[in-house]
């Protein structure tokens, strides 16, 4: 794609978020989220065709849209933006592009911000989804800085469900910082896996405060796989980080809650999803 061409996607790219913010602002939903799709494929495909700047005006023109979709309280159109700056960030991130992967997580981290507020439960299951997407592709290509101010995110997002007693978010959070902190041990990343260590201990005290049982029980489960794994790999920061934080739960009768637990969901699922 030649410099003339990328002008001329960019133009088209302002043309779609313009519309998209007017039909949001009159109400138009469905017609909102069409042209949300548009461009979440023209970002996923300037991606994989290595052009940067279409793809970081991509994201960054997805932020007049969410706004005057949060204003009209589109929660549906907001989830829609933030699983598209996930695949946009995910697919810029599989193509070693810091800056558009990087700025797509910060746009999902200011839609975490104003989702505490608003206390929308869907959009925030999307935005985690959506960091997670990303914060593993930027582990898988061991690009670890930018990984780890996703993941930071990521934390805080989690931390937002639980003061919010969105239980089956925050046990999302803590299983995607437990597959990252893995993907960051086997790549060697210490910073990485360290930082979702120290994660999975700030969540476990949150669900411990908002008595969220099985979240509580999961980041210990987490804390415990990330304290082997680095000592396996000889990644001493990431596994003393880790049993750190378990220490903080050994008051805890953690055998009698699992056995309460697993009473409780005997039969049913021991995920549900309640969307």
């Amino acid at each position: 794609m030649e410099e003339k061409d990328e002008a001329g996607v960019i133009e088209i790219l302002y043309h779609l978020s313009g519309l998209a913010a007017r039909y949001a602002n009159e109400g138009l939903e469905n017609d909102t989220r069409k042209l949300i799709e548009y461009m979440k494929e023209i970002g996923v495909a300037s991606a994989l065709a290595r052009q940067e700047i279409v793809v970081t005006n991509t994201i960054l023109l997805f932020s007049p849209v969410a706004k005057e979709a949060c204003r009209q309280g589109m929660e549906n159109a907001l989830v829609n933006i933030a699983l598209a700056l996930g695949e946009v960030g995910k697919a810029a991130a599989g193509q070693r592009m810091e800056i558009p992967a990087k700025t797509a997580a910060s746009c999902l981290g200011e839609m975490g911000n104003t989702a505490a507020f608003t206390k929308t439960r869907k959009e925030i299951i999307a935005i985690i989804f959506a960091l997670g997407e990303i914060g593993k592709s930027l582990t898988n290509q061991s690009l670890g800085d930018v990984a780890n101010s996703t993941i930071a995110l990521l934390g805080e997002t989690g931390k937002v469900a639980a003061n919010q007693k969105f239980e089956d978010a925050t046990l999302n959070v803590e299983l995607l910082l437990q597959e990252i902190g893995k993907g960051a041990i086997e790549k060697n990343l210490k910073e990485t896996a360290s930082t979702s260590a120290r994660l999975l201990g700030d969540l476990g005290k949150a669900a411990d405060r908002q008595g969220l049982e099985r979240a509580l029980l999961q980041a210990v489960y987490s804390l415990e796989t990330i304290k082997f794994d680095a000592e396996d790999r000889y990644l001493m920061n990431a596994s003393i980080i880790a049993e750190v934080a378990l220490m903080h739960f050994e008051s805890l009768d953690l055998n009698k809650l699992e056995e309460k637990l697993n009473k409780n969901f005997r039969g049913k699922r021991r995920f549900t999803n309640n969307d």
